[in-house]
């Protein structure tokens, strides 16, 4: 029990220094702007783009393309955003963009507006981090599956 109270605050530790890191290299990349709420409000656009990129992307790859490769290359980017958001415990921009332009909901606060669930820190990263695992859990079992298939097909 003392080991696991002992990581805790190492975790947030990383996680803060990552985080303060990624808001530094975010105010470089966007030198020219000095106002926090247009930083904030690039890196929100930013994020959403990634994230909409993303789902084009998977759609591509499912009704366009029957590339593996691309398929694998996808899997290892969505993987990467995975491992940040256990370690983390949160996206890391999705950490940032509410301290930058000051009052901000994110999508899943939304979402439990809807619900009448009073959104809290916690409530919205465990949502997040099950949203994201339930993705990863089906990309690895696609990717298995898509896996064993070119296998019998080469044997």
């Amino acid at each position: 029990m003392a080991e696991k109270k002992n990581e805790e605050p190492e975790i947030k530790k990383i996680a803060e220094y990552i985080q303060h890191t990624t808001e530094t290299a975010i105010r470089c990349l966007i030198f020219w702007e000095s106002d926090d709420k247009n930083i904030g409000i690039i890196l929100q656009m930013c994020h959403h783009a990634f994230f909409y990129s993303m789902m084009v992307w998977y759609i591509y790859l499912h009704t366009f393309s029957d590339s593996y490769l691309q398929y694998v290359l996808f899997c290892c980017i969505f993987f990467l955003v995975w491992i940040q958001h256990i370690f983390a415990r949160i996206c890391l921009f999705f950490n940032i963009e509410p301290t930058l332009p000051g009052n901000y909901s994110s999508i899943i606060d939304n979402i439990l507006h809807i619900f009448h669930i009073t959104p809290s820190k916690d409530i919205s990263h465990g949502i997040l981090l099950l949203i994201s695992s339930l993705i990863m859990v089906m990309l690895s079992f696609e990717l298995l599956s898509r896996t064993i298939a070119c296998i019998k097909h080469f044997i």
